[in-house]
């Protein structure tokens, strides 16, 4: 359904695409190729004192925390820093479209309502 779909998409708030992989984007592997947000290693250090790295660097990512998960994919970060930040048009039509609309904007409001439906 609906509500569903929206909800499942917000999934992007983790997420990166590379132009090796999907073609959308023309940010690839490695640090040199990334955004301002994915191209610094530092910005993939663990927080828990352990030794290494989360993922690897590079890749275009939807939103400026890409490895915190919370519901800022619906807050479209996205137009305020559109050189650095994915946004396709599958997901445009999910804030514009009159049905999934309700669900998107409800999310950027309520973080907990799209935890529970996710």
């Amino acid at each position: 359904n609906d509500r569903e779909i929206v909800a499942l998409s917000g999934a992007h708030t983790i997420g990166r695409a590379f132009k090796e992989r999907s073609g959308v984007t023309s940010f690839g592997y490695g640090a040199k190729n990334g955004t301002k947000y994915t191209g610094c290693p530092f910005m993939n250090a663990r927080k828990d004192g352990a030794e290494g790295e989360i993922g690897m660097p590079g890749g275009a990512s939807w939103t400026r925390q890409w490895l915190k998960f919370d519901n800022s994919y619906f807050n479209r970060e996205y137009i305020t820093d559109n050189a650095h930040l994915l946004w396709l048009s599958t997901d445009a039509a999910l804030h514009t479209d009159p049905e999934f609309s309700p669900h998107f904007k409800r999310y950027a409001l309520d973080c907990n309502a799209f935890f529970y439906d996710f």
